[in-house]
This record gives C-alpha cells, sequence and structure tokens, in this order.
C-alpha cells in the first residue's frame, strides 16, 4: 500500500456482495429510543464486565434488565469514523468518514432521518469534539447540541443533563429519538467530578508490570498535552480513569429515573456503548487511542435494554460490532430497514437469528491501516505510512533530556493546541524510547481464542490462514469502497475552523498540519526504506523491559521519601550494570542510545537524592563496545559516541 497519506488506502481487485439478514421477527416497536455514547470507556471499566462494583451501579442495573454483549467491537479507534458508524449502518470505509476532513455522504440516510420521516421527535446532546456538526452526525436531529461555546473542564453528561431531562419531559406523550454523548472516559483523566476524583484515589495504588512505560511516556508531548505525566503508576491512572466513568454513571442513571418516572421505561429501547476503547500502555507506546488496532481499543461495551427488557440478563458472546447499532433502532422500534446498511439487528441476533456478516473491519489513518477479525482470527494489515510519520505526528516525541548533551535530536514540526507551530527534536535513527517497534507496521495475525491479549503474531508460522485473511480484507474493503461510491454526492471534504481545531487538539488529536508535496516524497521514500529495514524491538528486549521495572520501582521509591536508601542505591548500580551486560549481550552497537539513554537517567536519579554514582567504568565500557560498530554504521544510522565520564 505505497499511496499518499489523503488515499493510503489501496485500491482491492476482488469484491465480495453483502446482505444484510432479513427480520425473522415481527418486531413490537417502541416510541422510545435512547442511544447513550460514553466516549473512550473500555469495557472491562464497567462493572457488569468485571471492574468494582461501586463505579458504575446505574449501568450494571441496566444490564441485568437488558441484553449485554461480550464481543463487541469499534470499527475505529477514534470517534469520528465510530460515531458515524453508529449512525448510518455503514462500516468506516462505506461511509467514508475515515480521517477528520470527511463527512458522511448526503446520500446516506443517518438515524435521526429515518426516526424524523416516521414522526419522531429527534435530538441529540453531545460534548463537541468530533461529534459536533459538520460531518453529517448532525443530520436529522431537530436539536443537535454541542460543547458551545468549548469548555475543556466540562465535557461530560453534567454540561447539558438538565436540559436533557427538560426536553424529555415537555415531550412526555411524544414518540422520541435520543442521542446523547460524553466525554466523561476520555483524557485528561484528572477532570472529574472532585469529590469522585477524591473518593477514587484513595483506593490502594498497587505495584503493575506496566508502571515503567509511564516514565518513558513523559518525553512524549501527547503524555504532557493530556496530563497523563501526573501519573507513575498505573492503578493511579485507572483510579482516576474509573472516577470519570462513575461520573457518567451518574448522568446514566438520572436519564433512567426520567424515563422511569414518566412511565416510558419499560417500553423503551436503551443502548449504552462506547465508540472506542483505551489503552493502558497494553502494547507499550501510550495511554489513549487512535493508532493501534488491538482489541484494548477495539472491544467497546454494549447494552441493549429492550422493550418490556426482553431477554433480560442474556449475554451473547458472539461478535458484533458498532454497525449494527442503526438496524437494530430501526428493527426494534418497528421501523422498515434500510437496505443500504450492512448491520444486523442485535435483537433478532440476540433471539438467536444469523448475523448477516461474519466478521468486522477496522482501520485507523492515524497509521493507515486496517484489521479483520474473521473465522477466529483477527489480521492487521501492513501499515501504508512508515512509523516514523505516525511517531512524529501523533505523539511527538521529544529527545530525552539526559540524552541531549550526548547527541541532537533530529528536527520535526508539529502545532500545538493552540496552532502555533513548534520544532521537536528526537533522534529518530536511535529511537532511544523504542517508540516505532511498538507500531503495528508488518501484518499480524492472531488467533482470538487462543491469545486474547493478542501477543503471538502467527503471520510467519501460517501463511495459507495470512493469505486468506489478506484476501478477505481485499474484498470486503472493495465492496465497502463500491458501496461508498454510489452514496458519495460530491460534496466538498470538511473544513475545520480555528475553534474546532483547538477543541481537537485539546482532546489530544493531531489535526490541521497537512504535509506538503516535499514532505509527501519524504514518506515516501521512509515507507521503502521501513519494508527493507522494518522496526523491530531489540534482542532479549524482556531482560530490558525487567531492568526498567526495577528502576521505575526505586524512582517510586524516591518520590515518596525524598532520598535513597543504601539497598536502593546500590539496586541502581545493579541495574546500570545489568543495562550494559544487556547492551554488550545483543552483540549490535545500535541499541547503544537505549543502554545511554538509561545509564545516565539512573545516574541523574542518583544525583538527584544528593548521592554520586561511579560510574565511570561503566562509560569507558560502553565507548569501548560501540566504538567499533560506529564504523560500520552508515551515515545517520549510527549512534552517537558517549563522552568519556
Amino acid at each position: 500500500m505505497d499511496l499518499r497519506l489523503s488515499h493510503y488506502a489501496a485500491t482491492f481487485l476482488a469484491s465480495v456482495t453483502l446482505g444484510v439478514a432479513a427480520c425473522s421477527q415481527e418486531p413490537k416497536g417502541s416510541p422510545t429510543v435512547v442511544l447513550i455514547s460514553i466516549d473512550t470507556l473500555r469495557a472491562e471499566r464497567l462493572g457488569v464486565y468485571g471492574n468494582s462494583p461501586d463505579v458504575s451501579p446505574a449501568i450494571d442495573a441496566l444490564a441485568r434488565e437488558s441484553v449485554v454483549f461480550d464481543q463487541a467491537l469499534s470499527v475505529a479507534p477514534w470517534t469520528l469514523p465510530s460515531h458515524a458508524s453508529m449512525l448510518t449502518g455503514l462500516d468506516a470505509v462505506a461511509h467514508g468518514v475515515e480521517a477528520p476532513e470527511d463527512r458522511i455522504p448526503t446520500r446516506a440516510t443517518t438515524l435521526a432521518e429515518h426516526f424524523a420521516a416516521r414522526g419522531y421527535r429527534t435530538a441529540a446532546w453531545t460534548a463537541g469534539g468530533f461529534v459536533g456538526p459538520g460531518w453529517g452526525l448532525e443530520d436529522g436531529f431537530e436539536v443537535f447540541d454541542t460543547n458551545t461555546p468549548w469548555v475543556t473542564a466540562n465535557m461530560g453528561f453534567s454540561r447539558h443533563l438538565e436540559r436533557t431531562l427538560e426536553w424529555m419531559r415537555e415531550r412526555a406523550n411524544e414518540p422520541y429519538f435520543l442521542f446523547l454523548h460524553s466525554f466523561d472516559a476520555h483524557g485528561p483523566y484528572s477532570q472529574s467530578d472532585p469529590e469522585l476524583l477524591v473518593r477514587f484515589r484513595q483506593r490502594q495504588v498497587g505495584e503493575s508490570e506496566r508502571d515503567h512505560e509511564f516514565f518513558r511516556a513523559t518525553y512524549t508531548r501527547y503524555a504532557r498535552s493530556m496530563g497523563f505525566d501526573r501519573y507513575q503508576q498505573l492503578d493511579a491512572a485507572l483510579n482516576d480513569y474509573d472516577s470519570g466513568v462513575a461520573e457518567a454513571d451518574r448522568a446514566v442513571g438520572r436519564i433512567l429515573d426520567e424515563l422511569r418516572s414518566s412511565g416510558r421505561y419499560d417500553d423503551a429501547l436503551i443502548v449504552v456503548l462506547s465508540d472506542h476503547g483505551e489503552t493502558f500502555y497494553d502494547r507499550g507506546l501510550r495511554l489513549g487511542h487512535g493508532m493501534q488496532l488491538y482489541d484494548c481499543v477495539l472491544r467497546v461495551p454494549l447494552i441493549v435494554k429492550l422493550p418490556h427488557s426482553e431477554l433480560a440478563g442474556t449475554r451473547v458472546g458472539s461478535l458484533v460490532d458498532l454497525v449494527d447499532i442503526a438496524p437494530t433502532l430501526l428493527d426494534v422500534a418497528g421501523l422498515p430497514p434500510d437496505a443500504r446498511m450492512q448491520g444486523s439487528s442485535l435483537a433478532q441476533i440476540a433471539r438467536g437469528g444469523r448475523r448477516s456478516r461474519s466478521y468486522s473491519m477496522s482501520g485507523t489513518h492515524a497509521t493507515a491501516t486496517h484489521a479483520l477479525v474473521r473465522d477466529g482470527y483477527k489480521y492487521i494489515g501492513e501499515s501504508a505510512i512508515p512509523p516514523v510519520h505516525s511517531i512524529r505526528v501523533h505523539i511527538q516525541p521529544e529527545t530525552p533530556p539526559a540524552l541531549k548533551k550526548y547527541v541532537q535530536g533530529d528536527e520535526f514540526k508539529t502545532l500545538d493546541e493552540n496552532g502555533v507551530e513548534i520544532v521537536t527534536r528526537y533522534p529518530v535513527a536511535g529511537d532511544p524510547l523504542g517508540y516505532f517497534e511498538d507500531l503495528t507496521f508488518r501484518e499480524c495475525l492472531f488467533e482470538r481464542a487462543s491469545d486474547p491479549d493478542e501477543r503471538r503474531n502467527l503471520a510467519a508460522e501460517r501463511p495459507e490462514a495470512l493469505q486468506k485473511m489478506r484476501d478477505a480484507l481485499a474484498a470486503i474493503y472493495t465492496a465497502s469502497k463500491a458501496l461508498h461510491e454510489g452514496l458519495e454526492s460530491g460534496m466538498a471534504q470538511r473544513e475545520l475552523n480555528s475553534i474546532e481545531l483547538r477543541q481537537l487538539r485539546e482532546l489530544g488529536y493531531a489535526v490541521g498540519s497537512e504535509p506538503d508535496e516535499a514532505t509527501l516524497d519524504e514518506l515516501d521514500r521512509q515507507l521503502a526504506e521501513a519494508r527493507t529495514n522494518p522496526p523491530l524491538p531489540p534482542p532479549n528486549s524482556n531482560v530490558l523491559v525487567a531492568l526498567d521495572q526495577r528502576v521505575h520501582r526505586v524512582r517510586l521509591a524516591l518520590r515518596e521519601r525524598g532520598d535513597l536508601t543504601a539497598d536502593s542505591l546500590g539496586e541502581l548500580e545493579l541495574c546500570a550494570g545489568g543495562v550494559l551486560d544487556w547492551l554488550e549481550s545483543t552483540g549490535d552497537g545500535r541499541w547503544a542510545l537505549r543502554a545511554l539513554w538509561r545509564l545516565v537517567e539512573i545516574e541523574e536519579m542518583s544525583r538527584s537524592a544528593g548521592h554520586e554514582l561511579d560510574s565511570a567504568p561503566l562509560h569507558r565500557r560502553l565507548r569501548r563496545f560501540v566504538a567499533p560498530f560506529l564504523q560500520k554504521q552508515p551515515a545517520g544510522q549510527g549512534s552517537a559516541q558517549p563522552r568519556e565520564r
């Protein structure tokens, strides 16, 4: 897939015919339809999916009267395409909203348009950002209220809850379709209700094998802009995140109470879900979402309360996705089906019916990658842009200060939340923070049943299965692309104004910095080079991770006590030597920056506590090891020589 950024998805030759499953049972109909989207809500953070019951009591209670889907996936790891799929019943390729400048085709009929045509009152209250007007999400809503003027500190349900409840009361005797959206669980996590923050921060913070990743993240502008650098432990971040989930749950509870008090709850169709999940260093790289297509960011909660609580307590373990939402709402409300929708009614699936699609396709423009779940496998295709581009644009790493006296990083430009150009420097060739290999670049094949965490890439071991999934993705993509071309009306692409750009940047999205032709040419060159020399983790990386975990435990102790014990100093000395042992065990001087970064960080940590490590022998050892390799590396590929100490 060697194409330009604005056209990264290749056109495939094969095609398939997709059908919409016929309803096997006459729907009962419902005059009350409520769709609630809690942005960035990871399924496992709800009690019904395994979290502590104090986080989401209202949603958990609703789930007991609903159908719960355990294997629901999103179509994208970010907000805009996911919501477009919810409201159109089309995957992201079919509706075409795969990048910030795309909008839903005018020939596609949204849920609100369907309901409005049948006499329903329609309203939406959203938190803004990528769930704002201009992308076509607003089509068919008589009320589409967003976070205007933009208030970063109040992006949850509380901003619009009272107006929502008032609107519901005023239409007590009318059928209505209500769509609600919030950023309660979205970063920054520290913006929840202060009372909830205090309560959840009183939880015990335990040690996690992923804690050390937080230190690495402090070198990325993305983490700092989202407030993630305030955390040094996974549990601390999850406690704040759960406080946002609890705040969203409290609002959902009030919506449900209003439906009950108005006598509409029993016959109401209520769907609670999320547009995508959130990664908490599940696969390295970052907190957040948008770049990867692993299940930690694609799996979403999905709770469907049918009229009269039909099938209450049922759990469905088969594959479904967000494309199935729109057909479900039409079916259960008794509206005619839309033959162009690709999904199936979740109500019919819960009753034992057959889903029209045996797969789920997802994609992200951030890495120009698509993925397919089918036949027990998860396939992630090759990226159409080089990792260096994704890393620079979406997380913007900076050269660790400890390395700046040894090596000057490569310069690249990005925009801050106000649209002001900033210069970041990072030694791309050495990649000391190890970000490039964290990105999915080459094809991946995971077996879902035996490897739910997607740790073992079977692409090389199962070439026949790989080819089958590759061909299936090509065929499905082509069919969806053909559907999109039939819907496309030639409308100009979406243009973001300065206020919208600021909103999106404050939410952590990289928008408004399109590359010029020269940059695209350079990306083409980098892509070709990356395919020849793909970013791969260094040998024995588990040893390095174990050392990082040990050092981070000392770092946490230093932060808590303000000083280092003799045992802690001894541990740092052992870890510093271990880093050099690791480097020498690789037999490859290209990894010297990884070792040097850790060595000088250990020195600075001890120095901050008033101690001085005798690290001169380690630096001499590093220099002797690296020197022979420097002569072998082509220009720009070698590691910088550390100074003699």
